[in-house]
């Protein structure tokens, strides 16, 4: 599924309301609320979400411009995750983190178990289409990684310990709960605007 992804601070999806962030965001700019997702690519309950969810929540919120969806790096697997998160802020320069995310949700594997090595992610680029040459260098660079260990400090800090989590407004909601879990939330945030 196409996404709208802005990072860097620097809007480089094709569509107008990019939102100008440091990390992926999925939205429009000014959307009363936001979901702060905290996942991890090698989650089999956050790959549940991004399958059967989020795009329930892409549906009714983000593409009527009510809500906005940040992501955030809790990579707590290992090193796969580390290198899957990489490789997706990686897509993110050219414009298509949220193309990437969705693939790797549906391309998991057992945890460390080869499904997310360095040369299966850049499979996965080049079946998306990416500049194959600037994609490989960043993600055997690790350019990203260090914006990846500040996201796991930032979670740590806030004594976060499961996969997924979610802040929407300041109800904190873990795991792959149903769509009616999340509405609920939703809807009550947007009510207090």
């Amino acid at each position: 599924m196409a996404g709208i992804f802005a990072f860097g601070g620097a809007a480089s999806a094709p569509a107008a309301n990019a939102v100008a962030s440091p990390r992926p965001v999925l939205g429009n700019a000014a959307a009363a609320v936001v979901i702060r997702e905290y996942g991890d690519f090698q989650c089999p309950s956050c790959g549940a979400f991004a399958r059967l969810v989020e795009p329930q929540i892409r549906t009714a919120y983000i593409d009527t411009g009510k809500v906005r969806l940040e992501w955030h790096d809790f990579v707590w697997i290992g090193q796969e995750s580390r290198d899957a998160a990489n490789a997706a802020r990686c897509a993110g320069d050219q414009g298509r983190f949220w193309d990437y995310h969705d693939l790797l949700y549906r391309s998991q594997g057992g945890e460390n178990s080869g499904a997310f090595s360095k040369d299966h992610l850049k499979t996965f680029g080049a079946g998306l289409g990416l500049d194959v040459a600037a994609f490989n260098a960043c993600v055997d660079s690790g350019s990203h990684l260090d914006a990846v260990a500040a996201d796991f400090a930032d979670v740590s800090a806030k004594g976060f310990n499961g996969t997924p989590t979610f802040l929407i407004g300041s109800q904190r909601i873990v795991g792959a709960q149903p769509f009616a879990v999340f509405q609920a939330a939703i809807d009550a945030a947007l009510a207090s605007k």
